[in-house]
Order: structure tokens, then sequence, then C-alpha cells
């Protein structure tokens, strides 16, 4: 992570290592914390183990259908990369029986290192999810795209590759206070994972990388 940017894949790798934000809205003027970890699976000796990302975020219910919310990842900031989101997430449908909720994220993911070293990438997320239970405990499924709007990348070279998605099932245990949150998804399966330091593990063979994330949500 010293270096912002060094191929496509791994600055995606790098820093869309977060959790779908606020699939499922919150409630009109409910604020909200959240604290996650998690990141693409990679080979350590004979063990397969996360890429322990922190991220921070807070949302705020603007009504019943419509959260606002601000990210910011901490580890990429121990790391001298200020790394942040902002967006909102917006429900279009309801749940009818067994047809999901229907939900979009856009937002923004802003990187700075220094005035050579910046990205800007827009993000839309695609969410379906199914309540169930007196707690209203959700399963959700969905698919994140990022949009590379370079036309260069490192050393000057065509830029190929400028929609990058990620698809993901998670689910989410709900309290009156707290929820705790569970997500996996495959980041980039587009992109070829080949000739990189680190050893990724994928179950698409040499493209993409398989990420796991866990967070804990405080609503007040």
């Amino acid at each position: 992570m010293r270096l912002l940017i060094t191929s496509l894949f791994s600055v995606l790798l790098l820093y869309s290592c977060a959790p779908a934000r606020y699939v499922k809205p919150l409630s009109k003027n409910q604020h909200a914390a959240n604290l996650s970890v998690g990141g693409p699976l990679l080979k350590y000796g004979t063990a397969t183990v996360p890429i322990p990302f922190l991220s921070a975020n807070y949302g705020y219910g603007i009504d019943s259908t419509l959260t606002g919310f601000a990210s910011f990842n901490i580890t990429s900031a121990l790391y001298g990369n200020f790394q942040m989101e902002l967006g909102a997430t917006k429900q279009i449908l309801k749940q009818k029986n067994y047809f999901p909720a229907v939900s979009f994220t856009p937002n923004i993911n802003f990187i700075y290192k220094n005035k050579d070293a910046h990205k800007l990438y827009p993000q839309l997320a695609i969410n379906a999810f199914w309540e169930y239970g007196k707690r209203k405990n959700f399963v959700y499924v969905g698919i994140d795209n990022w949009f590379e709007l370079a036309s260069k990348r490192q050393y000057d070279l065509q830029q190929k590759n400028h929609w990058i998605f990620m698809p993901m099932i998670g689910h989410s245990f709900a309290g009156k206070k707290w929820n705790f949150n569970i997500e996996a998804k495959i980041i980039a399966p587009n992109i070829s994972n080949e000739k990189l330091v680190v050893d990724y593990v994928t179950p698409l063979n040499k493209k993409g990388a398989f990420g796991v994330y866990i967070g804990l949500t405080r609503k007040f």
C-alpha cells in the first residue's frame, strides 16, 4: 500500500475492501455508526487468511427509504493514504412475500496520497434483500460496480478496464440497538490476478479475489 497506484487490479483490491453500506435504509431520523473489518483472502504460509482492512462509517436516515452515509478507511490512513466515501442508499421496491426489496447505492470513493497520486471512483451498488423473523434480520445479494474514468493507467498505458464489478452476498442480524453483519464477495472477477506479489485466493482460477467481512453497527 505504499504506492497508491501500481495497477488497476491492485488498486481495486486495496481500496474496495469494505462491505456494502446500508443495503437496507435506516428509519427516518435514525443515526448509525459502524466498524467493519475484512478483505480479500490470501495464502499466508499454510493458512488462508483475510487482509484485515478496517473502516468506519456513519449513516443517517433522511427518510424511511433514503439513508446518507460517509465512510473512512482507517487502514489506508495508517499507511499515509486518505480514503473516503460519500453516498446514499435509496430503496425503490418493498418486499412482497418471496420477492425481495430492492435498493441502490450510488457513492463517490476518493483516494488521496499527494498531489501526484490521487483517484476518484464513482460506484453504484444494486441490492436485493429479504427480511425475516420478529427482529427483521435480513439476507441480501447484490453487485457493486466501480467505474474507472481515466483513459490512461500507470506508465501512460491505455486503460482497458473501465468497469469493475463485485458480486456479493451477506446477512445482517438485527437487534434494537446493534446489528452484526457478515458478507462475502468476489472482487473484480473480470480482471486477471496473475503476476502479483500477493497470492490471492479466488474461486475463479486466475481472476479476481474472494473477500470476507464482518461488521458491527450501533443504531441510535
